[in-house]
């Protein structure tokens, strides 16, 4: 691989992620563009701890349900985990740099989880996390090893896709102290859902953008109007195409400047959860 292509395949991922406050949508984003830039079978974002029963993951592609159960039991076994526990070196390291394959596969960790997914190869680095807790983005391979070329783009890229980590943080934060902070009293019919009403959606879909625009995942969104992530998808794609937005970040920004305008403040459901916590192939 060229340095020329190494730099490409690092603006294109820096590129995917630019501008994305949305954490949902940063996750979703980076996952995928890492995946593409330096190809995997798995690409997973990992919460785990402080409490060693504390294992959240996200999987792209998703994997079978009770695949997150045995990774929660196994996640503090994996070399890579263990290699930055002890060293706080968050830079991408790879199966081959910690430990030999024959260790590998004869941890508990392969035979109950890795060997049923075929996975022989792995590359991670971590993103910030608040103490004791493990934020690791892992790469995953059945067959070839990842190259030194491919952990130059890793490592190159790390420090912009960290910055993109902060700035969703940052703004998830923000966006949850005005959450909780009144923005005065509320016309007569003055929610937020009437309120996008008015600008041509239906009730369900000025639900669904409302929760979205509050910090919800399309699970939890799903789940409090009792309707499919799949569903609440499609909605939010048709509120894109009537409000001429590019994508959630700038719905929520739309949301957000009409709660402003009109002073409406009612959601339905509860508060937000923050973090990972709520996404699908959430364990622990």
């Amino acid at each position: 691989m060229s340095g020329t292509t190494v730099a490409n395949k690092v603006l294109d991922m820096i590129g995917e992620v630019q501008g994305m406050l949305d954490l949902d949508e940063l996750i979703d984003g980076l996952l995928v563009a890492i995946r593409r830039n330096v190809p995997s079978d798995y690409v997973s974002l990992n919460d785990i701890g402080p409490d060693t029963d504390r294992v959240i993951a996200v999987v792209t592609p998703d994997l079978p349900k009770e695949m997150y159960r045995i990774w929660g039991e196994y996640a503090f076994q994996n070399p890579l985990m263990q290699r930055y526990v002890e060293t706080l070196d968050g830079r991408p390291y790879r199966f081959s740099d910690v430990v030999s394959r024959e260790e590998y596969r004869a941890s508990d960790l392969y035979r109950n989880f890795y060997s049923l997914i075929d996975v022989e190869h792995q590359m991670a680095f971590t993103l910030p996390a608040t103490p004791g807790r493990v934020i690791a983005i892992a790469l995953s391979r059945c067959d070839e090893d990842f190259s030194d070329e491919d952990r130059d783009v890793i490592e190159r890229a790390r420090p912009y896709l960290i910055q993109a980590w902060r700035n969703a943080i940052d703004h998830t934060a923000l966006r949850d102290e005005l959450v909780a902070r009144p923005l005065g009293p509320a016309p007569a019919n003055g929610t937020v859902v009437d309120a996008l009403r008015s600008r041509g959606l239906t009730e369900r879909q000025a639900q669904v953008l409302a929760l979205v625009a509050h910090g919800r995942s399309n699970r939890d969104a799903g789940a409090i109007l009792d309707i499919s992530d799949r569903t609440v998808q499609k909605h939010l794609e048709h509120c894109y195409r009537e409000l001429d937005l590019p994508g959630r970040s700038a719905a929520a920004e739309f949301v957000w400047a009409l709660l402003a305008e009109v002073g409406a403040h009612d959601v339905p459901g509860e508060p937000a959860r923050r973090g990972l916590d709520g996404r699908a192939g959430a364990v622990g």
